[in-house]
């Protein structure tokens, strides 16, 4: 697993969204597993733009980005380039 998506489980378990010993598959959905919902994606964001001393443009925030930790990793990949 990438170091960004370590770093995802690792603040999802921090919130509580993930129980502890609960692990994802890089490609599913973050909101059909019930792990996040619109005001943890909010939060999410939020972490994203200060851990990677990055912006999140309005226009970014689409299921194919925030929707799984593939999308999200690539989406950093992406703003951070």
């Amino acid at each position: 697993m990438d170091k960004i998506q370590e770093d995802l489980i690792e603040y999802l378990h921090s919130r509580a969204f993930l129980p502890n010993g609960g692990t994802l598959r890089p490609n599913e959905s973050l909101t059909s597993a019930g792990v996040i919902d619109s005001i943890g994606l909010i939060q999410l964001i939020d972490y994203l733009e200060e851990k990677y001393n990055l912006e999140v443009p309005l226009e970014f925030i689409t299921p194919d980005n925030f929707d799984t930790l593939e999308g999200i990793e690539r989406t950093i990949r992406q703003l951070s380039a």
